[in-house]
C-alpha cells in the first residue's frame, strides 16, 4: 500500500468511524456508560470490512484495549480517553437537553 493509498483508508476510516458514532448516539436517548460508548466505537470501526476489531483480554491488556486488525499489523490502542471524551461530551450534551 502505498502512501496515497494509506491516506485515502485513513481518511475513509475517519469519515466512517464519524458518521457511526454520530448516528448511533442519535438514537440514545439517555446518558451512557464506558460499556455502551465501548458497544459504539467497536461498532463503528467494525464498519470498515478491512479491519477486525475487538477488545482486548482486561487480565492481559486493560481494560480499555482495542485491538484492531488490519491486514497482517496489529494495532493496540488504549482506548479510555476516546471513550470518556464520547461520555462525558454526551452526557453533558443530554443534561443540557432537559
Amino acid at each position: 500500500m502505498d502512501q496515497e493509498q494509506l491516506e485515502a483508508f485513513q481518511e475513509e476510516l475517519a469519515k466512517t468511524f464519524f458518521f457511526s458514532i454520530l448516528k448511533d448516539l442519535s438514537e440514545i436517548g439517555e446518558t451512557l456508560s464506558d460499556f455502551e460508548v465501548k458497544v459504539l466505537i467497536q461498532k463503528a470501526l467494525s464498519h470498515s470490512p478491512n479491519l477486525q476489531v475487538e477488545w482486548g483480554d482486561m487480565d492481559r491488556f486493560g481494560n480499555s484495549t482495542l485491538l484492531v486488525k488490519y491486514e497482517s499489523n496489529l494495532l493496540l490502542i488504549e482506548a479510555s480517553p476516546l471513550i470518556s471524551a464520547i461520555r462525558i461530551l454526551w452526557n453533558e450534551y443530554k443534561s443540557k437537553e432537559n
